[in-house]
C-alpha cells in the first residue's frame, strides 16, 4: 500500500462519515483527552550473547508520553488522535541524550451500525489485538515498546447469536512514511515492509469460548512486484471452563505458503490450565506448553514457525533479545515449553506471578557460532513478575528474569539476569 492509496482510502471513509451520521454543532461535545506517563528502568547483562566478556551490560530508561483526543461527533462516529514520544537515557553504556520521535501513534475514523446494519467500521492507524496476542497483536518488531500500531482497514461484523467476524488488511512498513514525523530519526520499525490481511472470528457459548482465523502474510517486496515470503495462517484457540475453578485454554495453528523457493510448512501452538484456589495469599496456579515448530539443518522445506502479526514478548520480556543472534528479535520459532505460575497476593493492591520455565528446541540448531550447542534444551528461565496500585491513576511493576542456558548453546554459555521497574500513569476527561 503507497502513501497515495492510504491517503485516498482516509478520504474515501470520512466522506461515508459524513454522509451517515450527522455532525454535532458543538467540538466539544462528547469530547475525550486521554494522558499517559510511563517510566521504565531496565537493566541486563548478556542476554544476548551469554557471554560477560563481550561486555553486554546495559542499564537505562524508557519514557514514554502520549496524549490522545478522541471525538464522538455523533451517537455512531468518532475521530482519535493520539502522539507519541519515547526517548531513553542511557547510563551503560554511556551514549549521549535523544529526545527522539514525536510521532502519530494512532488515528483513525470509526463508525458503528454503519447503513444500520450490525458492523463498526475503522480505517487509519490503529491498535489490533485478538484472542491472547499469539497471531495478532504488534507491527513493530524493532521499535521495543514504542508503539504497536498496524496502517489498516478493519470491519467488525456482529452476528448476533452466533459471534463475531473481524475482516481486516493490515500494512506495516520498515520505517514510518506515511504521517509526518517530528524529529524523524528514520526509526527502523521491522526488518522488511509487511502486508497482510484475514479473518477472526469468537463466539461465546455459556462460559466457553473459541475463536477461528485465517491470516496471510506478505513481506519484502521485489522489484519485479513479488514478494519473498507469502505465509497463510489457519488456526483456532478454545477457551473451556472444566469446573467453577478451573479453566483451559488451547490454541493452535498451521502455515503454508512460500520463502522465495522453499515452501512453507509449519506447526505452532500454546495451551495453559489455570485453577484459581480463592486462598488469601495463593490465588492461582497456571500450568501450560508451548509448541513452535523448528527448521533443522539440509531442510528443504521450511519448517520454522513464521508469527504472524506477533513478533513481541508474549512469553518473556528478556528471552527475546537471547533470539536475536538465532532468529531475530522476538521471532519466536524451534521453541517448546513447560511451565508452572504461581499467582500470589503479597499486599492489598499487590500480586506477585513467579513462572519456572523449562525451554527446549524441537529442532537441534548446529550453527557454530550461535547458539553453538548440539543438544535439544534450552534452558531454565526463572519469571518474577509484580504489579502493584499506588493511586488510582498510578500503577507500577518490578520485573526479574534470570535464565541458564543449556546444551542447545555453546560450551561455556553464561545465564543473564534482566530487571525492569515501571512507574504508569494514566488519566482520561470527557467533556460533554
Amino acid at each position: 500500500m503507497q502513501l497515495k492509496h492510504f491517503i485516498s482510502l482516509s478520504l474515501l471513509f470520512f466522506f461515508i462519515l459524513l454522509y451517515a451520521t450527522p455532525l454535532s454543532a458543538n467540538l466539544n461535545d462528547n469530547l475525550t483527552i486521554d494522558f499517559s506517563e510511563r517510566f521504565r528502568l531496565v537493566s541486563w547483562d548478556n542476554p544476548i550473547t551469554l557471554d560477560s566478556s563481550k561486555e553486554g551490560s546495559t542499564t537505562f530508561t524508557r519514557n514514554r508520553t502520549s496524549l490522545g483526543l478522541k471525538w464522538k461527533f455523533s451517537k455512531k462516529a468518532e475521530i482519535y488522535f493520539k502522539v507519541t514520544n519515547e526517548f531513553r537515557i542511557y547510563f551503560k553504556p554511556d551514549k549521549d541524550f535523544n529526545l527522539h520521535e514525536i510521532f502519530v501513534d494512532n488515528l483513525y475514523f470509526k463508525i458503528h451500525d454503519i447503513f444500520s446494519m450490525p458492523v463498526t467500521l475503522t480505517l487509519g492507524r490503529q491498535n489490533i489485538f485478538l484472542g491472547e496476542g499469539f497471531v495478532v497483536v504488534d507491527s513493530g518488531t524493532y521499535d521495543g515498546s514504542r508503539s504497536i500500531y498496524f496502517d489498516a482497514i478493519r470491519a467488525d461484523i456482529n452476528l448476533r447469536n452466533i459471534g463475531e467476524i473481524s475482516l481486516f488488511q493490515l500494512y506495516a512498513q520498515k520505517t514510518d512514511e506515511l504521517l509526518p514525523v517530528i524529529n524523524d530519526r528514520e526509526q527502523r520499525m521491522n526488518e522488511h515492509d509487511i502486508r497482510g490481511y484475514g479473518f477472526y472470528y469468537q463466539r461465546k457459548i455459556n462460559k466457553n469460548n473459541i475463536d477461528l482465523y485465517y491470516l496471510n502474510k506478505k513481506t519484502d517486496i521485489h522489484d519485479n512486484g513479488s514478494w519473498s515470503l507469502s505465509a497463510n495462517t489457519l488456526g483456532t484457540k478454545l477457551s473451556f471452563r472444566l469446573k467453577n475453578n478451573l479453566h483451559l485454554t488451547t490454541e493452535g495453528a498451521i502455515q503454508n505458503g512460500n520463502f522465495e523457493n522453499k515452501k512453507i510448512r509449519t506447526f505452532g501452538g500454546h495451551f495453559h490450565l489455570d485453577r484459581d484456589l480463592g486462598n488469601r495469599i495463593l490465588k492461582r496456579v497456571i500450568i501450560g506448553g508451548i509448541f513452535l515448530s523448528g527448521n533443522s539443518p539440509g531442510d528443504k522445506i521450511i519448517k520454522g514457525w513464521e508469527p504472524p502479526f506477533s513478533k513481541w514478548p508474549k512469553w518473556s520480556e528478556s528471552y527475546i533479545y537471547t533470539l536475536i543472534n538465532e532468529s531475530g528479535i522476538a521471532n519466536w520459532s524451534n521453541i517448546s515449553s513447560i511451565y508452572i505460575s504461581f499467582v500470589t497476593r503479597i499486599f492489598k493492591k499487590g500480586y506477585l506471578n513467579t513462572t519456572f520455565n523449562i525451554l527446549g528446541a524441537p529442532e537441534k540448531n548446529l550453527a557454530l557460532d550461535f547458539p553453538g550447542g548440539a543438544g535439544k534444551y534450552r534452558g531454565f528461565l526463572m519469571i518474577n513478575r509484580m504489579n502493584f496500585v499506588i493511586l488510582k491513576n498510578l500503577t507500577g511493576h518490578f520485573l526479574w528474569e534470570h535464565f541458564k542456558p543449556g546444551n542447545f548453546y555453546f560450551t561455556g554459555a553464561e545465564s543473564y539476569n534482566w530487571i525492569r521497574f515501571e512507574l504508569m500513569y494514566k488519566t482520561k476527561t470527557r467533556r460533554k
